[in-house]
């Protein structure tokens, strides 16, 4: 199979859901997010992509502030240029300025009104020290999310089987999560499976790390994983849906699962669906 580049300027429209769930010890914590997004090809060179992403809608259902402060970094994030490699790596964020104008022209502000100053105030300043390193926020888009849907080695040639070392930064806080992917291809189709790169894993760190968040001393700290993808794509090189699962655990202590959906739609379901976020965002009350 060979993904080809999209034409340029269609806009490509996308309803994503990404669920996850988090818990440590007896406290669990988890979100349900619903995006309303374009992704479009608006420059096309031998050395380079840039594509437009927009978001025109998105609903955060979360147990903790800091989900639905995620959501508020998401419409901080409402139009992006990203620049990419030819094949579809990730490269570069352009236009950068214009984000940091909007944060700082009412939309800091407005956060500072919203959240609780104990809870809001060292967030404000992370993010504003973000907005400063540009390196680190174009990293922020390379991690485990739904990001990934957009961001890999695309555009080329795939064969039937392959296989592809990942490594995931600062998962667990400062601490990698190295992979192993399976990949298999059949017509336009694309399964992908992930174990733990076991070589690669820091696991005195991440055991350190276990009894940090635990307070518990005697926890075995083998980690279970599991990955699994999912890639439909049209002839013309569009992705049609896809899905995305990673869970990582260590026996009841502790347990991160993630799952991302991504549905292309028609313009007239793009309509309908945006209604249907509208009502649902009137519906949910926020937790403060």
């Amino acid at each position: 199979m060979k993904r080809v580049i999209p034409p340029k300027h269609v806009k490509e429209y996308y309803l994503v859901t990404t669920a996850n769930k988090t818990t440590i010890g007896q406290k669990k914590l988890e979100f349900v997010q619903d995006k309303l997004i374009s992704f479009t090809l608006v420059d096309q060179q031998a050395t380079h992509l840039v594509f437009e992403y927009k978001l025109y809608e998105q609903v955060m259902q979360g147990s903790s502030l800091l989900h639905y402060y995620s959501g508020d970094m998401d419409e901080l994030q409402s139009e992006l240029l990203f620049k990419t490699t030819p094949e579809g790596h990730l490269s570069d964020l352009l236009q950068l300025n214009n984000l940091k104008l909007k944060w700082q022209t009412g939309f800091e502000k407005n956060l500072k009104k919203k959240y609780p100053k104990e809870f809001i105030s060292p967030l404000l300043e992370e993010t504003t020290k973000l907005l400063e390193d540009k390196p680190k926020l174009v990293d922020s888009f390379k991690g485990y999310s739904s990001w990934r849907f957009f961001f890999q080695n695309w555009f080329r040639n795939f064969n039937e089987e392959e296989n592809e070392l990942l490594t995931l930064r600062h998962y667990f806080g400062h601490i990698d999560l190295p992979l192993q992917l399976q990949r298999k291809v059949i017509g336009n189709l694309i399964t992908t499976t992930g174990s733990l790169n076991e070589p690669a894993f820091d696991r005195n760190a991440f055991s350190r790390m276990l009894k940090d968040l635990t307070h518990k001393y005697n926890i075995d700290a083998t980690l279970d994983l599991t990955l699994e993808e999912q890639y439909q794509f049209s002839e013309d090189g569009s992705l049609e849906n896809a899905e995305l699962y990673l869970s990582t655990g260590v026996g009841i202590w502790y347990n991160v699962s993630s799952a991302h959906q991504l549905k292309k739609l028609t313009k007239a379901a793009f309509q309908e669906q945006r209604i249907e976020l509208e009502n649902l965002k009137k519906e949910v009350a926020l937790p403060f």
